[in-house]
């Protein structure tokens, strides 16, 4: 079996992004790095930039759009009704609907683009670097109190990267460091 990659395993966050910054520094491929909170700065130093705010932003706006424009045509064109001497369309009224709903509807249209750009629907089969190890004793930890990160992905490392990789998991502080092999 030839090296495929390295899993590196952190008790903290600070080792795991130090570990990042040198394995980057090496142009070793970091292929993905799990946490079990949101870690600020490590999608930023794996080089991988969100787009998710700026749909959330626009569905936000659309959604803003829209629901003013449906509250228009019910309260105006399709069923106008004065009562109380108010007129057709009193903008303060719909204010708390239009906040409401904008607020449901985008954090609906947010969640579907997230599921449908990663993939994740019921029923899939897990991929991740720790079910390709085979070692499934980690599969818990790594989403509760542990920090991975994957090294080599498709590609693998070579041998003297290997090494190096393995040397700055080491003193950056991993607890374990399991290989991943080519099967």
């Amino acid at each position: 079996m030839n090296q495929k990659g390295i899993i590196g395993i952190f008790t903290t966050d600070w080792q795991m992004s130090d570990a990042i910054k040198r394995l980057r520094e090496k142009n070793i491929p970091v292929t993905d790095a799990v946490t079990p909170f949101p870690a600020h700065g490590i999608m930023k130093q794996l080089g991988k930039e969100s787009r998710l705010p700026f749909f959330s932003l626009a569905a936000g706006t659309g959604t803003i759009i829209l629901v003013f424009a449906f509250l228009y045509y019910i309260a105006v064109i399709d069923y106008p009704i004065i009562y109380g001497g108010k007129p057709f369309f009193a903008f303060p009224t719909f204010v708390i609907i239009i906040y409401m709903l904008t607020i449901l509807l985008t954090f609906i249209l947010t969640v579907l683009a997230f599921q449908a750009r990663t993939g994740l629907f019921p029923g899939k089969e897990i991929d991740d670097p720790v079910h390709r190890a085979g070692d499934e004793r980690y599969i818990g930890g790594m989403t509760d109190d542990r920090f991975m990160v994957a090294l080599g992905g498709e590609e693998g490392l070579s041998g003297e990267m290997h090494e190096s990789a393995s040397t700055i998991l080491r003193e950056s502080g991993a607890k374990e460091i399991l290989e991943i092999k080519r099967s």
